[in-house]
């Protein structure tokens, strides 16, 4: 995968509801260049900034973000094969388990009705 799509694919993760018009406000690029970088064309080194610059924002609002950044990094400096394999294999099943849940948890309350 390339970087482009890497980036892109991270920022819809942190902003997965955005419209194009709310993208091209945060990030500063023309809303028919964002729907052309989404659609599959060359991004330029400016526009790749500038997304990772709304990732990072996004990330520095949550501090256990920097925390949890900062101990892969030391992890993967630090432990063994065998010790980050279990950590990635943790991390993985939490995260699955949790994608799997909110497939069955609807957040839409409007329709309910008291008895």
């Amino acid at each position: 995968m390339s970087l482009q799509k890497k980036t892109l694919n991270r920022y819809r993760q942190y902003f997965p509801q955005e419209t194009l018009r709310e993208t091209s406000a945060r990030t500063g690029i023309q809303i028919t260049r964002v729907f052309r970088l989404f659609n599959g064309k060359t991004m330029k080194v400016g526009e790749l900034e500038a997304f990772e610059a709304a990732v990072n924002l996004r990330i520095a609002e949550n501090p256990n973000m920097t925390l949890l950044s900062e101990a892969v990094e030391s992890a993967g400096a630090i432990l063994t094969n065998e010790e980050l394999a279990k950590v990635t294999d943790y991390i993985q099943r939490k995260v699955k388990a949790r994608s799997f849940s909110r497939m069955y948890i609807r957040n839409d309350y409007s329709n309910a009705s008291i008895a």
